[in-house]
């Protein structure tokens, strides 16, 4: 007996080391299960099935498997990655797309304008908690199914909101629309990593940046589209739009195919025979999986800077949702369509930004990837950065500037066009930490850390739509804006504290440690 055992610790000791899915004690089981090996080349993408505790390889990827992801021709990996980019462009458009309807439906229902704005933060933080459980149920099933399911139950809950005939049932659909929508905004990120190493692959860099820029663009098309509908029709119309998009999105889903390796490994061994019974079908992993991005959060040194620095970022454009109604239709006599059309500038300055953004690229990350390509190292993530710590000194400046020259003394023209700096500190900020975040935690834990730096986005600015008016009323448009510039102030030295002591930061980091 001693013998074999020590045959059996000589066996182990010679298999490459395997990291879990879930990262968690085992036990005792002997369940098979799938896992990646960081050991390996990324671009090869190994994943195994193996029996816990025996670590015996069962099914895997071999080198250039036509069923690893990453070895799939770049049109057809192109067309996924531009599924995931529109789903979570569209879950996005459906928080501001409601804002022009407001004044209608406070009228329609007869109801207060604080409760007629309640639907879009109601909506929003069902963004935040649906994004929680998406990774969960993601590492669980697959992204695809996921998608499945979630995208046409979204649908479902649009069409109920737009056919509403009380408020009570507007606002419950709208949440559960926001909570169904916000796995597009995760998953996504699984998909990207699915399907390249984005640290390292050009393509797979350019899917990341555009990935944020489609979410970025949401946030700011919204408001257009609504002043634009509600000029014309009824504001039952936000909804059908939203649901033309949901549905298209929902087609989609069924024809694009899994690109999370666990699962295809998964679905492999079955056809080979080889009975499996993972830890990612057991309540376990659920509850490890969706408890991760909120424990990331408390224990992690980098997640919550980062992630606050996003939420303010964002809960600065959703006050704007509703003070620049205050502000332009108040002060300035805009029509609604106008007031959608004062979010242009914000696009103009969101689209300087990218330019902006590749410079950057250009001189910091492609010197450092090319000499970690030649050297045979990584890239300090660090290296990504530059734009958010300019990023996050123009943000005060912009909302300043639109703080004292919102008044009727001062041409229009003036805090209209400070939406042009918003604008570009905007994407600096919400486009650069989190492909930071994502170079720090790759592809064992990016969907987590999206996971949990939206939950954070979603359940801080959420409530921002609903005080807005009071603290405007209260304080002036000038002081409440000045007070919100306050606050980004303390978030400038975030970024610049990552690049300096970044490395010290993630030497102290628990999942980081746990995959060496």
């Amino acid at each position: 007996m001693d013998d074999m055992i020590n045959s059996k610790s000589k066996f182990e000791s010679s298999l490459p080391k395997i990291t879990e899915i879930a990262h968690e004690n085992v036990g005792s089981s002997l369940d098979m299960e799938l896992s990646p090996n960081p050991k390996t080349d990324p671009e090869k993408g190994l994943a195994t099935v193996m029996i816990s505790h025996h670590l015996q390889p069962l099914v895997y990827f071999e080198d250039g498997d036509s069923g690893n992801p990453r070895n799939w021709s770049p049109k057809k990996k192109s067309a996924i990655g531009f599924f995931a980019l529109f789903s979570a462009f569209v879950a996005t458009l459906g928080t501001p797309i409601y804002i022009a309807s407001i004044p209608s439906i406070t009228e329609d229902f007869k109801i207060s304008t604080t409760l007629a704005i309640s639907p879009t933060s109601l909506y929003a933080y069902g963004l935040g908690i649906g994004s929680l459980f998406a990774t969960a149920f993601a590492e669980i099933f697959g992204r695809r199914i996921v998608y499945q399911v979630t995208v046409p139950l979204s649908l479902v809950f649009t069409i109920i909101g737009g056919t509403a005939k009380t408020f009570a049932t507007l606002a419950v659909a709208r949440t559960l629309a926001g909570i169904l929508s916000g796995p597009c905004l995760t998953v996504g990120v699984g998909v990207l990593n699915d399907l390249w190493d984005l640290s390292l692959d050009k393509t797979g860099t350019t899917f990341a940046v555009l990935y944020a820029m489609f979410i970025i663009y949401g946030t700011q098309i919204g408001p257009m589209a609504s002043g634009s509908l509600i000029t014309h029709h009824s504001w039952r119309w936000t909804f059908w739009v939203s649901a033309i998009l949901i549905g298209v999105t929902a087609v989609a889903a069924f024809l694009i195919p899994e690109t999370y390796a666990p699962k295809i490994l998964r679905s492999r061994a079955k056809k080979e025979n080889i009975t499996v019974k993972t830890r990612g079908e057991s309540l376990s992993l659920f509850l490890v999986s969706v408890g991760r991005p909120l424990h990331m959060i408390i224990v992690e040194p980098l997640i919550l800077p980062s992630g606050l620095v996003l939420a303010v970022t964002q809960s600065i454009i959703f006050a704007y949702y509703v003070g620049y109604a205050l502000l332009f239709e108040k002060v300035y006599n805009f029509s609604q369509f106008h007031v959608g059309m004062a979010f242009v500038p914000l696009l103009v300055g969101s689209l300087l930004a990218v330019p902006v953004v590749a410079a950057f690229d250009r001189l910091t990350y492609q010197k450092a990837r090319a000499h970690a390509i030649a050297s045979g190292t990584t890239v300090h993530p660090e290296t990504r950065l530059y734009p958010a710590m300019l990023g996050v000194i123009l943000l005060p400046i912009s909302l300043f500037w639109l703080a004292w020259t919102g008044r009727l003394e001062v041409h229009w023209i003036l805090p209209v066009l400070s939406g042009v700096l918003f604008g570009l500190a905007y994407v600096l900020n919400m486009l650069c930490l989190p492909i930071y975040n994502n170079d720090v935690y790759a592809t064992h834990y990016g969907a987590s850390v999206m996971a949990a730096t939206t939950f954070m986005r979603f359940a801080i600015s959420s409530s921002f739509p609903l005080f807005t008016v009071q603290m405007i009323n209260n304080l002036g448009f000038a002081w409440a804006t000045s007070l919100l510039g306050f606050i980004t102030v303390a978030m400038i030295p975030v970024p610049w504290v990552f690049f300096k002591w970044g490395p010290a930061l993630r030497s102290r980091s628990r999942y980081l440690r746990a995959e060496q």
